[in-house]
């Protein structure tokens, strides 16, 4: 009973987060489950990356309607090359062996920590930010994050936002609207496969989150469009590195 309120709160937690800053959730949950529950890194990443084959995004993408519109060339791109090359992201996970893959995760973790304080950093007033970005650099980025959230079991909506905003100046609710539309679909579907097939996947926590985050992902869109994420972005940022830094102590007191 205990394990199952945890579950819940932790989706609607992380829901809330994924709508309110359009970057997801995901490394916090897989953190989640290892250090707090106790479950394998593979088994963490399997589950939270099979709940997202659902339409996690759905109802935070309604309060961002007119900017997914405008950008659905590109959101098809991502989709198409994300889905692709996730699997092969799976694949280099199992070679890697789960202690790489957990100091790889750490590791991944103060990036993502490193790259939501970067964007604070603004841009003169005098360059105009961008709606959309282009092709090319669509696909490249589709294959890049397809590769990681395969890897890592995350949707990757955490490194696209900071990228879509440093990299190519775009506007808020532009990028926001970007990844969440990208990872709407079943994206991770080749990683899925991969997962399922070294039977890491805990089927009735997927059912737990998935209805917990897609509740709450909502609100957090909505809130989040009118929010300065500037303050949430810091602590997000040294909450991310703080469970890094956890993540290798505990790497060292089991190797």
């Amino acid at each position: 009973m205990v394990t199952l309120l945890i579950l819940i709160f932790l989706g609607l937690f992380i829901g809330y987060i994924g709508g309110y800053a359009g970057i997801g959730g995901a490394p916090f949950m897989i953190a989640f489950l290892v250090l707090v529950l106790g479950i394998s890194q593979y088994t963490a990443q399997g589950t939270v990356l099979t709940m997202m084959l659902g339409p996690m995004s759905l109802l935070g993408i309604l309060t961002l309607k007119t900017e997914v519109k405008k950008q659905w060339k590109n959101i098809l791109i991502g989709v198409f090359s994300y889905a692709v090359f996730s699997y092969f992201g799976a694949e280099m996970a199992f070679r890697f062996g789960e202690l790489s893959v957990k100091k790889y995760f750490a590791l991944l973790l103060i990036i993502i920590g490193i790259l939501q304080l970067i964007p604070q950093f603004q841009k003169p007033a005098h360059i105009k930010k961008r709606e959309q970005i282009p092709t090319f650099w669509m696909l490249i980025i589709g294959v890049i994050t397809g590769v990681i959230g395969g890897l890592f079991g995350i949707g990757a909506g955490v490194l696209m936002v900071p990228g879509f905003l440093m990299i190519f100046n775009m506007k808020k609710n532009y990028a926001r609207a970007l990844s969440l539309a990208i990872l709407l679909p079943p994206v991770s579907l080749g990683a899925f496969i991969k997962y399922q097939h070294e039977g890491a996947i805990d089927w009735k926590m997927v059912a737990i989150l998935f209805v917990s985050y897609f509740i709450a992902n909502y609100l957090g869109a909505k809130h989040g469009s009118r929010a300065n994420l500037k303050n949430f972005k810091r602590v997000y940022a040294i909450l991310l590195i703080g469970i890094a830094i956890v993540y290798f102590l505990q790497i060292k007191y089991t190797s």
